[in-house]
C-alpha cells in the first residue's frame, strides 16, 4: 500500500509538473483529439494537461482523495487498474468524444469514482461497501459531471472515465450469479 501512494504522490507531481512546463512549451497540443491519429497520444497524455491553476488544482484534490482510498483498498494491485481505467476511459472518449481537444484528469477522476462507488456492489465485501456508501453520500453530485451542459468541460471525457471505472471494477470484482 505504501507503494500505491507513493506512487499516486508521484503521479500527482507529474500533473503539476506539467502544467508550469506547459507554462514554457505548447504541451496542449498532445491532449485527447478524437478520431484522429494525433489525438491517440492523448489517451495516455491528456490526464497530465490542465487548462488553468484552478482546473489543476480542483482536479488534485479529487485525484489524491480517490487514490488514496484505491491504495487503501487495492494496495499494490492499485496501478493496473489505475492505468486500464486510463487507457479504457481515453480510448471510449477518443473513439466516441466530440471533435475538440480533451485535457486534464477529470476523466481519471471519474473513472476512480465509478469503480470505487461500484466495487462495494460487485465485490460484496464490507471494506468495499462502506468506501461506496461513502462516496454516494459525499460525491453523488458528481453524476451531473456526465452530462453535456458546462462549456469547455469534457463531459465525454466524464461520462467514458465513469464507465470505464464500472467496467474495471465488474472485471476485477463482479461474479456471476446464478437466476433462479
Amino acid at each position: 500500500m505504501k507503494q500505491s501512494i507513493q506512487i499516486a504522490l508521484v503521479f500527482l507531481m507529474a500533473i503539476w509538473a506539467t502544467y508550469f512546463l506547459s507554462a514554457l512549451l505548447p504541451l496542449q497540443q498532445f491532449g485527447l483529439i478524437p478520431r484522429t491519429t494525433w489525438g491517440l497520444i492523448g489517451i495516455i497524455s491528456a490526464p497530465f494537461l490542465h487548462a488553468s491553476l484552478p482546473h489543476l488544482i480542483g482536479n488534485s484534490i479529487s485525484f489524491i482523495l480517490f487514490t488514496l482510498a484505491l491504495a487503501l483498498l487495492e494496495g499494490d494491485k492499485m496501478m493496473g487498474k489505475v492505468m486500464l481505467m486510463m487507457i479504457i476511459g481515453g480510448g471510449l472518449t477518443w473513439l466516441m468524444g466530440r471533435s475538440a481537444n480533451h485535457i486534464g484528469a477529470s476523466g481519471l477522476i471519474f473513472s476512480l469514482w465509478g469503480y470505487l462507488l461500484l466495487s462495494g456492489w460487485f465485490s460484496r465485501k464490507l471494506k468495499y461497501m462502506v468506501v461506496s456508501i461513502i462516496l454516494m453520500f459525499f460525491y453523488s453530485g458528481m453524476i451531473f459531471g456526465i452530462f453535456p451542459g458546462q462549456t469547455g468541460v469534457s463531459w465525454e471525457g466524464h461520462l467514458f472515465g465513469f464507465i470505464a471505472g464500472i467496467m474495471v471494477s465488474w472485471l476485477y470484482h463482479g461474479k456471476r450469479r446464478e437466476i433462479i
